[in-house]
Formats: structure tokens, C-alpha cells, sequence
């Protein structure tokens, strides 16, 4: 499924598929960088970071349909990296 990583296509299909990410994420107000399909994500406190990533997190999959690597996901000192 999808197209090959590092293909020609890939950088612009996963900005065309995350751009609904970036409207939503700016709609609630919070700070992030995204390049491709890796996201970082600051907040003020650890019990927002962890709330924010369960809801981006279900925003993702639930919406968007991708599915999150939990693996490489993470809160590190109220940075969520997805």
C-alpha cells in the first residue's frame, strides 16, 4: 500500500495527507514543526503532553486513517515527537 519510501512521490503525498493534521493542530492552538510525516509538538507540561498525544494520536488514525508507529512516538520533556 502507499508508495515506496523514497520514492519521488512520497514527500508530496505525506504533505497533501497531513495537511489536515497541520489545520488541526493549529486550530487547538499549539505550537508544532512537521517535516514529511515526522511531527514534533511542544506544550507547557508533561499532563498536557501526554494528553495531546492521545489525542493526536486518535486524530491520526481515527480521522486521517494512518496508523502511528507507537515505537518511535514519545513525550520527552513536554515534546511529543509522532
Amino acid at each position: 500500500m502507499g508508495t515506496p519510501q523514497g520514492g519521488n512521490l512520497s514527500p508530496l503525498l505525506s504533505n497533501i495527507m497531513l495537511n489536515e493534521l497541520d489545520k488541526e493542530l493549529e486550530s487547538r492552538g499549539l505550537r508544532f514543526v512537521r517535516y514529511a510525516d515526522d511531527c514534533i509538538i511542544m506544550v507547557k507540561s508533561e499532563m498536557s503532553a501526554r494528553r495531546v498525544m492521545r489525542s493526536v494520536t486518535k486524530y491520526i488514525e481515527e480521522k486521517l486513517g494512518l496508523i502511528v508507529n507507537m515505537i518511535k512516538s514519545k513525550v520527552t520533556n513536554q515534546i511529543i515527537r509522532i
